[in-house]
């Protein structure tokens, strides 16, 4: 039989099996339906041996599926957003399915456009991490009333009914400024993402409640920031530590945005931890390498992104929106030297 030539009736007439194993197995769906890893194997080599591959294009038609999935990010040069972009790819491949990757340059008009784009190119359904600038999320909405498919990445609308997979933000906030209380630092600044994303909201509340728990009067003074990107983390540390009475450490939103206030020390001579301390949120191989090595709250972005690759695929597959709409991952702090603990022995509150 010549190759490329061969159907998939012949390469189960073949092996011997049904149309329908040889089918799941070359879909990626040979664990949902039990098929033993003996007859995977069988069937993934005789495949290869014969140089066949599944027709995609024709299979979607039949099934009026096009196995692509459309993810929007607001910030591909955000090393958060394209780790776990990297993981919904390398899951969404393991499934059968293809990403079609917008990157909305945390622009809601480019958002609303990308969306309108991935419906026309007849996505199965999306997923959005969605921009948040002016907290509605309307059009998002529309999508779920129309039957689209969706499923939202990190940032989410609390009440909306939209599923979604995100980290424990409440926590991470807590936890870096109890880090920062139990060092001895008692005035903390706080460099805010975006102020209507859910993950800020949840972050500055953390943030306020250990303060709360150690006696400390909240300063709206030193809460400032716009959006979680480097010239907003070296803009903020600029301001803070200009103000007459600065505060002795800065608690960062993103790890980008840490950068940039590990850049506004260096300029103005402040030397990390001796006179100001830095905490970042996210944790990436660079922190570990910075001079001096930075402390992060670490999100889980491998695990993110196969858990919401995961909710949007059973959804597609079953036909039915999920009954778990909420995925909350934990996060956990990584110490390192960039925070200085200022007294004798750690307080305790």
């Amino acid at each position: 039989m010549q190759k490329n030539k061969m159907t998939m009736k012949d390469l189960a007439q073949e092996l011997g099996l049904s149309i329908s194993v040889v089918s799941r197995v070359l879909s990626g769906k040979a664990g949902q339906y039990r098929i033993s890893d003996k007859t995977r194997v069988a069937v993934r080599a005789a495949a290869k041996r014969h140089g066949f591959t599944p027709n995609q294009l024709a299979r979607g038609l039949r099934l009026r599926k096009s196995h692509t999935i459309g993810l929007l990010i607001p910030d591909i040069s955000n090393n958060f957003f394209s780790d776990v972009a990297r993981s919904v790819e390398i899951s969404a491949r393991h499934r059968g399915y293809s990403i079609i990757l917008c990157n909305t340059e945390e622009s809601e008009a480019i958002e609303r456009t990308s969306l309108e784009l991935l419906l026309a190119r007849k996505v199965d359904g999306v997923i959005v991490a969605p921009v948040a600038e002016s907290g509605d999320c309307g059009h998002l909405l529309a999508l779920l009333n129309d039957n689209v498919p969706i499923v939202l990445l990190d940032r989410f609308f609390p009440g909306a009914g939209l599923p979604h997979v995100t980290s424990d933000n409440v926590r991470g906030g807590y936890d870096g400024a109890q880090h920062l209380l139990k060092c001895g630092h008692r005035r903390i600044g706080f460099i805010q993402g975006i102020p209507n994303a859910q993950t800020n909201i949840d972050r500055l509340a953390g943030y306020r409640a250990a303060l709360q728990e150690f006696g400390v009067e909240f300063d709206p003074q030193l809460v400032v920031g716009h959006d979680f990107g480097e010239q907003n983390g070296h803009h903020s540390a600029l301001t803070l530590l200009g103000q007459s009475h600065p505060p002795t450490a800065l608690f960062v939103t993103s790890s980008v945005g840490a950068l940039g206030a590990m850049r506004a020390c260096v300029e103005i001579g402040r030397k990390i931890p001796d006179e100001v301390s830095i905490i970042g949120f996210d944790e990436y191989p660079y922190a570990a390498l910075l001079s001096p090595p930075l402390t992060t709250i670490a999100q889980q972005t491998t695990l993110m992104g196969q858990a919401v690759c995961d909710l949007l695929i059973t959804w597609l597959e079953s036909g039915e929106i999920p009954e778990r709409r909420d995925v909350v991952l934990p996060t956990n702090l990584v110490p390192r030297v960039s925070v200085k603990n200022l007294a004798a022995q750690p307080l305790s509150a």
